[in-house]
């Protein structure tokens, strides 16, 4: 048996600072900033479905969509969340959420960021992911509230 000079405590210590560092090297950088500034990522909406809905402010079907997409929310069985598809600010955000009674959360998507759906070419567009972020689908164009029962019934279909 070879003995090593030291404490054993040290060379432990030395190995969980490598494998944090491992670890927190892994870890995706977020892949939105809300509209407090606040960097979120997709893991922060798994376990549900989520729907990702891409808008504009100038917009008008964008905008005739929310109030569904608020009462989608509100009803708690799909996550939804909005991405301002021109470039903006978090305050342009907070301030464009109270003048139209936005209710999801507004979102600014990374540009870096690896996500599972492409930018969309129209608007709006909305992507449905399932609980573990994978794409399930795509509608393009106004959402209304037959589109909005499809898209409960594929999301329950996608928890059973």
């Amino acid at each position: 048996m070879v003995r090593v000079s030291g404490s054993g405590k040290e060379l432990k210590r030395i190995c969980w600072l490598i494998v944090a560092g491992l670890l927190g090297a892994c870890t995706p950088a977020a892949e939105f900033i809300d509209a407090t500034g606040q960097p979120i990522s997709l893991r922060h909406f798994a376990g549900k479905p989520l729907l990702v809905n891409y808008f504009a402010p100038w917009c008008a079907p964008c905008l005739r969509e929310m109030p569904h997409l608020n009462a989608l929310a509100a009803e708690g069985e799909i996550a939804v969340v909005a991405i301002n598809y021109d470039p903006t600010t978090p305050a342009e955000l907070s301030k464009l959420a109270k003048q139209s009674q936005i209710r999801v959360p507004l979102l600014i998507a990374n540009a870096k960021a690896s996500l599972p759906f492409p930018r969309p070419d129209a608007l709006p567009t909305s992507y449905l992911l399932d609980s573990e972020g994978k794409l399930k689908q795509t509608l393009v164009g106004e959402l209304d509230q037959q589109q909005i029962e499809m898209l409960k019934a594929t999301a329950s279909s996608m928890s059973h």
